[in-house]
């Protein structure tokens, strides 16, 4: 089996976790690494690792010299939520010929929020002969690609309902404090207003995605301002125990209408302590499906493995910027 090259580019806490998943895979290798950090240059990647190995791979802080010579067939991405932000990132790996697979957020449905670079992007990936798509478990499979999935032994569907109900306490430390963990309400709505912290990211990216692949010309996709949970007992977090009247997590609704009727609904709740942990879709349709994930699907877990598996199926792919419902469902990959 020939194995697929990966450079790294991003080593944060997601970065890091799916280069050591990586480690595990016979069908891929890491080749390259790369972050903006001081203290990472010069690091061997695997320093990095929950359990510490020796890969030989040194983290460079010089993009465009790893990207130049460094003989790759794909970048991993995971700098950032937003795509202004990682443009100019995947337009260098696709100038040195490398396919681009991203957990940012806004990668998973671009031709919406961001047309004009998503045009960019899918020229300059189809010039370079390479393939460019974001996914992750949430937008990338969860509230998108799963339910345009489960539509596919209906013959007609009517609505879409998408619930995702997560313990916040179980996620990486910069996931809570994305969800602002810790904070008095007051804090809450402030950062949030100044894009301090910015809760889940994608709500409308899953709903364009959905509505795009059932052929849906939508009214208006509206998202919501994300409301805080407080709690209401002392409650254990990644950073510690939170008093009673402060922020454990937050709510985040978005939904879809068309002739002033919702076809698609989407709640994202991600707070300590939840009852009960689920993802579930529910499908009004010819005939009804209901499907519910008993213990949710761990996001950190989901991301790294979707991200993976995700790999081949873009090497595969033909050039131009994708998103997951474009390509063949990805599989658990040795």
């Amino acid at each position: 089996m020939k194995k697929i090259k990966v450079i790294i580019y991003g080593c944060g806490v997601m970065g890091r976790k799916i280069a050591e998943a990586i480690q595990s895979k016979n069908s891929l290798v890491i080749v390259g690494a790369v972050d903006i950090l001081p203290e990472l240059t010069g690091l061997d990647l695997g320093q990095l690792f929950e359990k510490q190995v020796d890969t030989g791979v040194k983290i460079t802080n010089n993009p465009d010299k790893l990207l130049t010579e460094t003989e790759a067939d794909v970048a991993v991405i995971t700098t950032t939520s937003y795509l202004p932000d990682v443009k100019d990132q995947i337009l260098s790996c696709l100038k040195a010929g490398l396919n681009v697979v991203s957990t940012c957020e806004e990668l998973s449905y671009p031709w919406k929020r961001h047309p004009q670079l998503a045009q960019e992007i899918d020229a300059e990936a189809r010039q370079s002969g390479q393939t460019v798509v974001g996914t992750g478990i949430n937008p990338g499979f969860l509230m998108d690609f799963l339910p345009l999935t489960l539509t596919s032994p209906c013959l007609k569907v009517n609505s879409i309902k998408v619930t995702r109900m997560m313990n916040s306490a179980r996620r990486r430390l910069p996931f809570q404090k994305k969800v602002g963990t810790g904070l008095t309400p007051e804090e809450f709505q402030e950062k949030i207003s100044q894009k301090i912290i910015t809760g889940h990211v994608g709500l409308l990216e899953s709903i364009n995605m959905i509505a795009t692949g059932l052929h849906w010309e939508l009214d208006e996709a509206v998202e919501l301002p994300p409301e805080p949970v407080i709690a209401e007992r002392p409650t254990p977090t990644g950073f510690g125990e939170i008093e009673p009247g402060k922020v454990i997590g937050l709510k985040s609704v978005a939904y879809a209408t068309q002739n002033g009727r919702r076809l698609i609904t989407l709640e994202f709740y991600a707070y300590a302590g939840v009852a009960e942990e689920y993802d579930e879709i529910i499908i009004d349709g010819q005939p009804p499906l209901h499907e519910k994930i008993i213990g949710g699907v761990h996001g950190d877990i989901g991301t790294v493995a979707m991200t993976i598996n995700a790999i081949p199926r873009a090497v595969e792919a033909l050039p131009g910027l994708k998103v997951m419902s474009e390509l063949p469902p990805p599989v658990a990959i040795p």
